[in-house]
């Protein structure tokens, strides 16, 4: 489930930024956050916050996958806990650029509703104290601080944060006591994730065995049933079903029901499962329909030159189509 970083020094850098990190465990006191940019929100003073905030400190980064998946996940647990004093602060210390994460931030808008920071790879204090402190290579990856100012949990933000903070905010824990809190629930969601991917697995394999659609149908519905509450499973269902080379029978209207689906649960405000959506609309013979949703894709991204090129080029594809 998580990408590896980038390598964050060189021995240039290293010789520039001075010693290693230093150990930490859960329990110690959170060490400041030392960023360079405050992209959106911020700046975060954590002994500022001490008796009032709960902090959630998470490390991600523009090409980190699980991490954009995560994205909605953050900003509904903000939105949730704001008025708890809890305060979600998201640092990027692996990106390409300042401009990459900024573009990005500004394409996303209020769909990432937390504040987010930004550190230059090569020199990178707030990643160095967190992520080499408890010897952390992957993100993304999330730690907890409570009133008290110390690193009380940390972990993958979809393997029992939520659970973790429902229980910090009831006042009656221990780092023991969150430790099993998250253990639970991680492996609660994992054999969720794992019936899933079951069942995702199952129906690729059929589709990719046969060309006609009406002999994988049966799993394809069983697939379907299984992520119809996970906008980013439905979302892959889908670009899966129109694209993969290894599908021999494409059922097209399960693609457009699934990517309609993950549409409505992200309130069409999802680039990429929009873009996929047109995509389906398209491979049904709904051409006007696809122009029609590519150009929203388009619009989402207008913050950013180099996205808005790409699904530009798409919605042209679309468009001489319609001309045919």
């Amino acid at each position: 489930m998580r990408i590896r970083r980038l390598p964050l020094i060189t021995l240039g850098a290293w010789l520039l930024v001075g010693v290693p990190a230093v150990a930490l465990e859960l329990g110690d006191v959170a060490p400041p956050l030392n960023v360079k940019k405050w992209v959106k929100g911020g700046p975060v003073d954590l002994k500022e916050g001490r008796g009032k905030n709960i902090y959630v400190i998470e490390f991600w980064a523009t090409w980190c996958g699980p991490c954009i998946r995560g994205i909605p996940h953050m900003t509904a647990l903000q939105k949730k806990y704001r008025d708890q004093g809890v305060v979600v602060v998201s640092i990027s210390s692996s990106d390409r650029s300042l401009e990459a994460v900024t573009n990005f931030v500004n394409v996303m808008g209020d769909r990432m509703g937390y504040i987010i920071g930004y550190e230059d790879k090569n020199d990178a204090p707030t990643d160095r104290a967190y992520m080499d402190g408890f010897k952390k290579d992957g993100i993304p990856q999330c730690f907890v601080v409570d009133k008290q100012g110390k690193i009380v949990w940390e972990g993958h933000p979809v393997f029992g944060l939520d659970e973790v903070l429902a229980t910090i905010l009831t006042g009656k824990y221990d780092i023991q006591k969150l430790r099993e809190v998250g253990e639970k629930a991680s492996k609660q969601k994992m054999e969720k994730l794992t019936a899933q991917r079951e069942a995702l697995v199952k129906y690729f394999e059929a589709a990719g065995q046969s060309a006609d659609p009406k002999d994988s149908r049966a799993l394809g519905e069983k697939a379907f049933t299984a992520v119809k509450n996970d906008p980013d499973l439905l979302n892959e269902l889908s670009w899966t079903i129109l694209t993969s080379k290894d599908i021999k029978g494409r059922d097209l209207e399960l693609a457009l029901r699934s990517a309609q689906l993950a549409n409505e649960l992200t309130e069409s405000k999802d680039f990429m499962i929009l873009d996929t959506y047109a995509r389906a609309l398209f491979d049904n013979g709904k051409v006007q329909e696809a122009i029609d949703c590519q150009k929203k894709v388009v619009e989402l991204v207008a913050a950013d030159k180099d996205l808005r090129r790409q699904f530009e080029e798409t919605l042209r594809e679309y468009e001489q189509a319609l001309k045919k």
